[in-house]
């Protein structure tokens, strides 16, 4: 028995330092959610997950490497994972914190709508709890709207901003959003992690709510923001293409970088691309980063 015992604990020994070698070198290229998981179990890289006490919620978050802080903020409905190859590839050389928004994911909710400005507020309340002062902020649809609201409101805690798919008004939508009597099925995470799964039509409800009436930044606001941005887009992108333009334009200095044919998932679908643009920008000093428009589609 005992024989047996240490048999198994050797073999499960050995497959985690298996697992460790292979998807270590992959990072943010090639491993998908599941390799995720198991890249954050065996990576020195991955501090594990905690929860904030904030704004009358109980907001995840999960942390991972050391070196120049950097928000990671995912998309409306989703949570942290959907970030996944992000945050394997900003985790080599950065402190990344990853957090679920409120509702979404582990993160509880609360009986209030939801806003833009509410989500922008628990982030900002997060990095204090986490005595982070000036970072760098990668969000992908929702989540680049909560940093632009930051950069708005909070510039001081801004020092450079990737927003990725991100609108700052509703009419730039390709499609506006409907409420339907029947929601999707939750994702499989939620399914799984969320404090209260059943809560998933609510949820839902609210986002989609949020999505009809907001954001609606002004240009006068947009022109305020003195972090360095990049504003990135997927050639078919459900923000339309003049409305990414616009951004890009009236944000002063900003750069604007186009995916050539991808689409609104360009974090997951073209992630070298759009990993390469999110270390370049962020490593280089303003004065070596370049206005590309375009680029080819990748892996």
């Amino acid at each position: 028995m005992q024989k047996a015992i240490t048999i198994i604990i050797c073999s499960m020994v050995a497959l985690g330092v298996i697992l460790g070698v292979v998807l270590y070198p992959l990072r943010g290229e090639t491993i998908g959610t599941f390799g995720f998981y198991a890249w954050k179990l065996f990576s020195a890289e991955a501090h594990g997950g905690q929860y904030a006490d904030i704004n009358g919620i109980r907001l995840y978050y999960e942390t991972f490497g050391n070196g120049r802080p950097v928000l990671v903020l995912h998309g409306g409905t989703g949570s942290l994972e959907d970030m996944r190859y992000q945050i394997a590839a900003l985790a080599a050389e950065r402190f990344v914190v990853a957090p679920d928004s409120r509702g979404h994911g582990r993160s509880s909710d609360a009986d209030v709508p939801l806003s833009y400005g509410l989500m922008a507020d628990d982030m900002l309340k997060l990095l204090d709890q986490l005595t982070l002062g000036r970072v760098d902020i990668v969000g992908w649809s929702d989540g680049g709207i909560i940093g632009l609201d930051l950069a708005i409101h909070h510039p001081e805690r801004v020092r450079r901003l990737v927003a990725i798919g991100a609108n700052y008004d509703v009419n730039g939508l390709t499609h506006p959003p409907v409420l339907t009597s029947r929601p999707p099925h939750p994702s499989w995470l939620y399914s799984h992690y969320a404090p209260d799964p059943g809560h998933w039509s609510v949820l839902y409800q609210k986002v989609i709510t949020m999505w009809q009436t907001q954001p609606h930044y002004s240009v006068s606001e947009l022109s305020r923001i003195k972090s360095p941005t990049l504003i990135v887009a997927g050639e078919f992108d459900e923000i339309k293409r003049e409305h990414t333009d616009r951004l890009a334009s009236v944000i002063p200095g900003a750069q604007e970088f186009i995916v050539m044919g991808a689409t609104h998932f360009a974090v997951m679908q073209n992630r070298s691309i759009i990993n390469a643009q999110i270390l370049r920008f962020l490593d280089g000093p303003t004065s070596e980063i370049t206005r590309p428009s375009t680029k080819s589609p990748g892996n």
